[in-house]
């Protein structure tokens, strides 16, 4: 049965059509195509090898289009270099098979009439076989009949407008995300970061600036956000007209849908005239050029990009490096995807050229784009779904530094699927499926009498050292089953929480789980805290096809093992290692690193995956030590003051954590400390003391408070219990109500009370389930589409108020 079955609304993709742009008009190239000289199909440029026939090699061509001319020449001009550094370093294999690659350049001024008109230049010209373009959404879709018309692919760096790839054209991929996605994003962060109640929201009248303005606009209303006024500007030069209502409005933001050469002068005339609103935009103001334009008018401001900075892409350093020798200046935004359409293109023709045995048809190069699979760029690796998005795209959220555009500070980096990739159950990209209580309430009439007992178990560590976190989960599954059972009383549906302390002990919760396993009413479980103790525990659980939901564990083989009963609601450690790793590198500027960790599964894992990105990216890893001592650390402190490193990275719990940090600091060791989320405890504060204030620790579930849906849950467990709801707590929360949801939903399809294995068929094909720590999806190996990773800095006095550093969504590992 494919009904969404949640106690919640299931929560589906925004998706939305804008118009396109179109006209006449007539350009000519502005360039002299260079042949290329060196080639490769990876992004690593090796020398190309001379044809080895002694005929005239065929010329191949590429084009591209964007504005070389005019107040946005600066992103257009980057992406035409970024074309030509790709021709010259990647077009090797098409060398190898006699091919000379050529590009032509195409201005499109930033006009749509002017990017038809090109575009009926480019499908004349049969040598081209793919074109790199277009900067402006608008222009594309101006552009794209005629490319559809000639099965010419189109690859673009930097178009955002949905009906790029929605709207049917058939030759059109990108390697960036998309407005419907980008919008959403602004509204989230304005909403729940800058607590933003009210907006003003300007737009240039294009396709990217009025879609972009329109969802953002559209997600602001369905939050609650107070839109102030919504119009759209030609102006250039003299923005009084439009200034003179926003001042009256006096919006806590004013949002502005368009580019940078049209906002640097809104922004800096709005202050002029005293107006005091935060500015906030999209992608199209990301060039330094705004800061030329606004000044300090800018300074401080935050804006969204599918691009970002050639900076917050650790492959494209060499990239960068060319550039600057060959053009004299920096790689602008947009650039560095710039380089990857052309890869990508290149890439396509070859395939094409040695499948046809020569010169390739735009037909078979489009065919070998659509199949191209994990393409290794600079920016991303890169696979299209049918449309031509890619599977995951980029989104960042950063914040201007006026003084220096290239310091600007980087807030959020979130990896998101493109709407509509992630259907079930009848929710698609273009609309929302809500759950219908009473609806559910009629159909589970004609099964309540059969369901009889129905259990869900949960396994925590309940005593010990760590029943801190394990006692929050485990009264957090209580909550959520008590607030069920008063949904459902009148129907006489009645779920029962059998929980089970496994001590953090892998032999104990393998001991638990047959027990749990032996008892035939308990139909889900709920754990563990410990990944050690839930592999400990999971031989059992699959042979009894018993499915268990975890709100904590992060060890990859959770869900890599094989044992297809288990799903998690949080983040893998081969991502979590990553990020942390990369904080310390990029944020905290260390150099070397001695590394801790506890032996256990979650420890020495989450650790392993740090020591491997710190080596792999030039940290100096100066130990790699394991512990099961609790008490007295000096025979492992002292090569650590010896080595004296820039960091301590302690993979483990809290419980043996805090001592280890509070005689690290007793001992002299002045490292910074780091770790993973199971410091995530105010015990470790009460252990440690001023040891750890101010360190930092990456989390895949951070405190209560940052889950804005989970407010009266953590109410109602401070009414409940007399304290604040732990980290881990909501997730597991969310974990019971999965269960529950996977439970009723077998329980309609089989007309009775379901099995075990009904259950974990109905909890794997769930559509979309809204959480209060967010909304889950699980892929087919068991993990969320996309989970969220935080980065928190300990306020020792007050745990609660530790400081959120980042905030990530990120995609698991393919």
């Amino acid at each position: 049965m494919k009904r969404a079955i949640s106690l919640f609304l299931l929560v589906g993709m925004l998706a939305s059509m804008l118009a396109a742009c179109g006209g006449g008009g007539q350009a000519q190239p502005t360039a002299t195509p260079q042949p290329a000289t060196q080639a490769t199909t990876a992004p690593a440029p090796t020398a190309a090898p001379q044809p080895t026939t002694a005929a005239p090699a065929q010329v191949i061509k590429i084009a591209t289009q964007g504005p070389l001319s005019g107040g946005q020449a600066a992103l257009g001009t980057g992406m035409k270099n970024a074309a030509e550094l790709a021709v010259k370093q990647l077009s090797g294999p098409l060398a190898e098979l006699g091919f000379r690659v050529e590009l032509a350049p195409f201005d499109d001024q930033a006009k749509p009439e002017v990017g038809s008109a090109n575009a009926k230049n480019i499908v004349s010209d049969a040598d081209i076989l793919c074109v790199v373009g277009h900067l402006n959404s608008g222009v594309a879709l101006a552009a794209l009949p005629d490319y559809k018309n000639a099965r010419l692919a189109m690859v673009s760096p930097a178009n955002t407008n949905p009906n790029i790839t929605e709207g049917g054209y058939e030759v059109a991929f990108r390697v960036v995300g998309r407005d419907d996605v980008q919008g959403s994003v602004a509204e989230k962060f304005a909403r729940e970061e800058l607590k933003i109640k009210s907006v003003y929201i300007i737009h240039d009248t294009t396709a990217y600036g009025q879609g972009v303005a329109e969802f953002f606009r559209k997600a602001a209303e369905a939050n609650g956000i107070q839109v102030l006024g919504f119009e759209g500007t030609e102006e250039k030069s003299d923005f009084s007209a439009i200034l003179t209502p926003i001042l009256a409005a006096n919006p806590d933001l004013i949002f502005f849908g368009g580019i940078y050469d049209q906002a640097g002068p809104f922004f800096r005339q709005a202050r002029d005239r005293g107006i005091t609103a935060q500015f906030m935009g999209p992608d199209g103001l990301d060039s330094e050029e705004l800061a030329k334009l606004a000044g300090d008018a800018v300074d401080k401001m935050y804006y969204t990009s599918v691009a970002a900075p050639v900076s917050q892409f650790p492959d494209a350093a060499k990239y960068a490096a060319d550039y600057k020798a060959a053009y004299g200046e920096d790689a602008p935004p947009f650039s560095a995807q710039a380089y990857d359409a052309t890869g990508i293109c290149l890439t396509a023709i070859a395939n094409a050229a040695k499948a046809a045995g020569g010169k390739p048809t735009r037909e078979q190069v489009l065919n070998e784009i659509k199949k191209l699979s994990a393409y290794k760029g600079i920016t991303g690796t890169y696979t299209f779904n049918e449309k031509g998005d890619p599977t995951v795209a980029t989104y960042f959220v950063l914040q201007v530094n006026a003084a220096d555009w290239n310091s600007n500070r980087l807030v959020s980096r979130l990896e998101i699927a493109p709407p509509g990739a992630e259907t079930a159950g009848g929710t698609t990209g273009g609309g929302t499926t809500e759950f219908d209580l009473a609806a559910l309430a009629a159909q589970l009439s004609a099964v309540a009498g059969k369901l009889g007992t129905i259990k869900i178990a949960t396994q925590g560590p309940l005593s010990g050292g760590q029943a801190a976190l394990g006692t929050g989960m485990k009264n957090a599954v209580e909550l959520a089953i008590e607030e069920i059972n008063s949904q459902l009383s009148a129907l006489g549906v009645k779920f029962e929480v059998v929980p089970f302390d496994d001590q953090a002990k892998p032999e104990v919760g393998s001991a638990n789980a047959k027990n749990i396993v032996s008892d035939a009413d308990i139909l889900c479980v709920v754990g563990h805290l410990n990944s050690g103790v839930a592999l400990a525990a999971l031989p059992d659980y699959k042979n009894a096809r018993l499915a268990m939901v975890s709100p904590a564990n992060t060890n990859p083989n959770i869900t890599e093992g094989g044992y297809e009963v288990a799903f998690r609601v949080v983040g893998r450690d081969d991502v979590q290692g990553s990020v942390a790793e990369k904080f310390a590198r990029e944020e905290l500027k260390i150099k070397s690193v001695y590394i801790i960790h506890d032996t256990t599964a979650y420890g020495q894992g989450v650790a392993e995956f740090f020591r491997k990105a710190a080596e792999a990216n030039g940290i100096q890893v100066l130990g790699f030590e394991g512990t099961e001592e609790k008490s007295d650390f000096s025979a492992i402190l002292t090569p650590i003051l010896a080595a004296n490193p820039d960091l301590i990275f302690f993979g483990g719990i809290y419980d043996q954590a805090g001592p280890f940090f509070r005689q690290a600091r007793d001992r002299g060791i002045t490292a910074q400390f780091m770790g993973p989320d199971g410091l995530d405890s105010e015990e470790l504060a009460k252990l440690a003391g001023d040891a750890v204030d101010k360190m930092y620790y990456t989390s895949v579930a951070a405190p209560v408070s940052q889950f804005p849906k989970a407010a009266k849950y953590a109410a109602d467990y401070q009414a409940a219990y007399g304290e604040g709801a732990p980290p881990f707590s909501a997730q597991a929360y969310d974990a019971a109500n999965i269960c529950a949801a996977g439970i009723l939903s077998a329980a309609i399809t089989a007309g009775g009370k379901p099995t075990r294995a009904q259950v974990l068929e109905a909890i794997r094909n769930l559509p979309p389930f809204p959480g209060i720590t967010g909304t889950f999806k699980f892929n087919a190996k068991g993990d969320p589409t996309v989970a969220t990773y935080f980065v928190l800095q300990v306020n020792a006095a007050d745990w609660n108020q530790n400081k959120l550093i980042s905030r990530l969504e990120i995609a698991p590992p393919q």
